[in-house]
């Protein structure tokens, strides 16, 4: 996935979509999210005597980590070189680590490499939505969104044989899915050339456009699994669905992002004209708490060692994360 190229964005109403955005957001870089709803099961789902027991010590879990944060920021202060500046004590990505636990197992889903995807739940998932995808299953459809397809596809390929998932994927710079399905595509996955970032050009070429418009589009109101690795445009991209969700109003009594499980990979680069990519601690900080504050909580990250080596430093990481707050629709929490 190295090798794509950056999609560039108009700056100035991207500009103002963020700082819109961050606006709306406490300057505090370490706020809390508000309380979800009491780990309490939706009785006609299957259930799972221990689940709420379980998510319920995880969320503490992740408060305290939360609360640590402050004292490692102010440890390390907000004036050091970013990121390569934040190596020690405190390591850049240790403000992030997943201190949320998945209430299932943890499963890579496809290649060993670069291409699959850590899932927390893939037997919840092959549980209430059994595959193979194919138009015939009466099962209970797996919607899936992969943002970033590039050369490698055994992710999505996996889910269409364990799962009947069926698949949106998109990617500007590719004419079709990778390796894993074959090039005439398959029934069940549809595949879009499109870049996916923080607005929408349908005129251009080729098209942009951001997720919740996406959504619209495809007659969806949630996503159970996205799959995102778009190279950086993954601030202005999420920042984008989170405003959208502000100004949608509250779901459940909290603003939530419409994901059962997202599936990211973060990059830290520099800022090309266009982009909202975080330059420094506190931007960094605020964002990653702006996706903790719509319900998810992250569950494991590993580092991207092939983009790393190329680097020289470690840029790139990979993020499970789960929405807690989504109840009713995320099957994780049944």
């Amino acid at each position: 996935m190295m090798h794509k190229f950056i999609i560039l964005l108009t700056a100035f109403p991207a500009g103002l979509l963020i700082l819109l955005l961050y606006s709306r957001m406490s300057t505090s870089v370490e706020q809390a999210s508000p309380p979800p709803p009491p780990f309490q099961h939706v009785s006609r789902h299957t259930h799972d005597k221990d689940l709420d027991a379980r998510l319920s010590r995880a969320e503490a879990i992740w408060r305290q980590a939360a609360q640590d944060r402050k004292v490692m920021a102010e440890q390390m202060g907000y004036n050091r070189k970013f990121p390569d500046g934040y190596i020690n004590p405190y390591h850049v990505w240790d403000f992030a680590r997943p201190s949320f636990s998945c209430p299932h197992e943890l499963e890579r889903v496809g290649k060993l490499g670069d291409g699959g995807k850590v899932v927390c739940g893939m037997s919840r998932y092959e549980k209430e939505s059994p595959g193979p995808s194919v138009v015939d299953n009466p099962n209970r459809e797996l919607v899936i969104y992969s943002f970033g397809v590039s050369r490698d596809s055994t992710f999505e390929a996996a889910m269409l044989r364990r799962t009947n998932a069926r698949i949106w994927g998109y990617d500007y710079s590719v004419n079709h899915w990778g390796e894993g399905i074959p090039n005439e595509g398959h029934s069940r996955a549809n595949f879009t050339k499109m870049g996916i970032g923080k607005t929408t050009h349908l005129d251009w070429k080729p098209p942009m456009s951001t997720i919740h418009d996406l959504m619209k589009f495809n007659g969806h109101t949630f996503i159970d699994i996205v799959k995102m690795d778009i190279e950086g445009a993954e601030f202005d991209a999420l920042a984008s669905v989170i405003q959208s969700v502000l100004e949608g109003g509250l779901q459940h009594g909290n603003a939530s992002l419409p994901f059962g499980q997202l599936l990211l990979e973060v990059h830290f680069m520099k800022e090309p004209k266009g982009f909202s990519i975080p330059q420094d601690p506190s931007s960094w900080l605020t964002w990653w708490a702006s996706l903790e504050k719509m319900g998810l909580r992250p569950v494991n990250n590993e580092d991207n060692w092939i983009g790393d080596a190329v680097h020289g430093k470690p840029r790139f990481m990979e993020y499970t994360l789960i929405n807690v707050f989504e109840r009713d629709r995320n099957m994780l929490l049944w």
